[in-house]
């Protein structure tokens, strides 16, 4: 096979496992806990448990849902190494825009400034993750999650919320709220219109 039709195959695969919706709905549910914990020591643990359970949650829930529908295949995800590397570049890049940003405003020694800068941060960091995804999955939604986060994360900077790390709370309650809904709506149309494969009436021509 040669390599343009493997990638074909692959971007195809992608995109049929990611219909579900399912996959906003985790991510929904992880941003609910951090608008949840974030600030309240007493609700720390709720970050490793949501980390621990997400990802098994997740692979249950299309084993169920998704697999029986679009099928399944294991295909390479290319090297770890390179994706490792990507998201590190990411994740330093953030930080240095974000101290730049400070630096030229001198407060960049200033913790309640990058408190204050908090949901940029977030915002960014979020936006990035949505976006690779959505290079993989070729879906319109997931663009629109990536710059949504990426615009909410820079609005949410100027609101005076006198609570500690108020501005990112709320960022995260917000895009939590957003990838809840689109989830939702989007695993109801999936399993509406995308049938049990030996439930599917055979295609006679």
């Amino acid at each position: 096979m040669k390599a343009p039709e493997f990638q074909s195959i692959r971007r195809t695969a992608y995109r049929e496992t990611y219909r579900d919706g399912l996959t906003e709905i985790a991510v929904g549910v992880l941003l609910f806990v951090v608008a949840l914990a974030t600030g309240r020591p007493a609700f720390y643990w709720t970050y490793l448990v949501a980390i621990l359970m997400l990802g098994p949650g997740l692979k249950r829930l299309k084993a169920r849902y998704t697999y029986p529908r679009v099928g399944f295949a294991q295909l390479p995800d290319g090297d770890p190494k390179r994706l490792r590397t990507g998201i590190l570049s990411w994740v330093l890049g953030v930080f240095f825009i974000i101290a730049v940003g400070l630096t030229v405003t001198g407060h960049v020694t200033d913790n309640l400034a990058w408190r204050r800068m908090a949901p940029a941060i977030g915002g960014l960091l979020f936006g990035g993750g949505f976006w690779y995804l959505a290079q993989r999955s070729r879906l319109a939604r997931h663009y629109g999650v990536a710059v949504a986060s990426v615009a909410l994360g820079l609005l949410m900077v100027w609101p005076d919320i006198p609570e500690p790390y108020g501005n990112v709370r709320v960022w995260a309650l917000l895009m939590a709220l957003l990838n809840l809904g689109i989830g939702g709506i989007v695993l109801r149309g999936f399993l509406r219109d995308t049938p049990i494969a030996d439930e599917r009436q055979p295609d006679v021509g």
